[in-house]
């Protein structure tokens, strides 16, 4: 089978550019057998990042045909469209040459700053605490994380701003909160809401989509991080005014004022950060989507949907 890649080219210093190469595969090889093959038989400047060809080390995360994906375990054949596969760095990374970026500034700076480590004390003292095989179960599921960082690739807030944790990071991190060995779990929990941490994600559910390992979920490990930040008491001031905010919102109507929401969020005597909002707010009003706050009608059911609130924040 002959296919052409058409991989974007990147020297230091230089805008990025496109190259295509023509390579005869065997039946069964993958995307990376083709990128294996250019550089051995005909363009041995070729830059690309590429580990154990098996998918489990991550190496070889790049865009092929628009998607993020592992190039070890796409077979050529599947991902060529029309006989062709485009190859591209992720998204959201700076691109050191070629096909190779800068896993640093991308993912690995952000798994450090959430202290993914346990802690046990000082091992002399701490007493022995088992491990349920349920958790353990899940932690093992967690840790088959290969670092590729395509769920970060796929995530809709770092595509807006890159000091975003990130949901690799944020998957890391919540492979440490929910150990219970680890002694250290109250003090990560305040340092993964800091700003840009935890409570920035949109919860659009792209980081399950993109991940190519089954059962991670990253998503799902950013809520259940959250759910315990609940519970242990919100430091992180806007994110505890929005859930405040939502509860009483909710609470009063049945549903979500989101004009009160937008303005007890920010705070109400926060004057600059009131002042940020009046444009969207304008856009709102012109488009009839501005309800006054405070005036929002209340929804059939709404004293029931009240007792259940109330019934679950007296037993937690």
């Amino acid at each position: 089978m002959e296919v052409i890649l058409k991989i974007k080219r990147k020297a230091p210093d230089q805008a990025q550019s496109e190259q295509s190469y023509s390579v005869d595969l065997a039946e069964g090889q993958t995307v990376l057998d083709a990128m294996i093959k250019v550089r051995e038989e005909q363009d041995g400047s070729l830059g690309f990042r590429a580990g154990c060809g098996r998918g489990f080390c991550g190496d070889c995360a790049y865009r092929i045909n628009g998607t993020g994906d592992l190039a070890c375990m796409i077979p050529a054949a599947k991902a060529a469209k029309d006989g062709e596969i485009r190859l591209e760095p992720v998204r959201h990374i700076g691109v050191v040459k070629d096909l190779v970026y800068d896993m640093d500034s991308f993912l690995f700076d952000k798994v450090k700053a959430v202290d993914p480590w346990i802690s046990n004390g000082d091992g002399a003292t701490s007493q022995e605490k088992l491990m349920e095989p349920e958790v353990a179960e899940d932690l093992q599921t967690v840790m088959s994380c290969v670092m590729c960082g395509l769920c970060d690739e796929g995530c809709t807030v770092i595509a807006v701003d890159d000091t975003f944790l990130g949901p690799a990071a944020l998957t890391k991190a919540y492979r440490t909160v929910v150990d219970p060995r680890n002694d250290a779990i109250p003090r990560q929990l305040k340092n993964i809401e800091k700003p840009h941490g935890v409570w920035d994600c949109t919860h659009c559910f792209e980081a399950n989509g993109h991940c190519p390992k089954a059962g991670i979920n990253p998503t799902y490990r950013i809520f259940a991080v959250r759910d315990m930040l609940i519970k242990q008491g919100i430091s992180h001031k806007p994110a505890q005014r929005y859930h405040k905010s939502f509860t009483s919102s909710v609470k009063h109507s049945g549903w979500v004022d989101e004009a009160r929401l937008a303005v007890e969020a920010t705070g109400r005597f926060n004057v600059f950060g009131l002042l940020k909002l009046l444009p969207t707010a304008l856009r709102a009003m012109r488009r009839g989507k501005a309800p006054m706050p405070y005036m929002h009608e209340k929804r059939p059911g709404a004293a029931d949907i009240r007792r259940i609130i109330e019934r679950a924040e007296r037993k937690h």
